[in-house]
């Protein structure tokens, strides 16, 4: 849900600023409302999708293999989205799609240090 709504608040404050421009500098590309809720609806759905999507195994699979099985389809669906939006954007597919993936590893190891960081924090506190 927090995903959802900071695209949403990201969409309107690029329409704000594409209307902002539109009428000081006559910049005509402004995004409709409809695109601005769309937006947010879409990015709950992807992020509904993709979490059961890395849950799934651990429903019927050891930890360990399971952990692995998610690792795997999180680097598929990384590598996928970024040579799919290197296409989009006339760049090459494989670069961004490693881009992607490096991206992806960056936030897993800052999320996981994070929370290592608030265990051995929390067990402190607590004792």
């Amino acid at each position: 849900m927090g995903n959802s709504i900071g695209f949403y608040l990201s969409e309107l404050f690029e329409r704000g600023t594409q209307i902002h421009d539109r009428t000081y500098s006559g910049n005509s590309s402004v995004h409709s409302m409809r695109e601005v809720l769309m937006s947010g609806v879409l990015s709950f759905g992807a992020t509904v999708f993709v979490v059961f999507l890395l849950l799934f195994p651990f429903l019927f699979l050891s930890i360990f293999d399971s952990l692995r099985m998610a690792f795997t389809e999180a680097i598929m669906l990384m590598a996928n989205l970024g040579a799919y939006v290197g296409k989009l954007s006339n760049e090459n597919a494989i670069r961004t799609a490693i881009k992607y993936v490096v991206l992806a590893f960056i936030g897993a190891s800052f999320s996981y240090f994070v929370g290592e960081i608030l265990h051995v924090w929390l067990l402190s506190v607590s004792t």
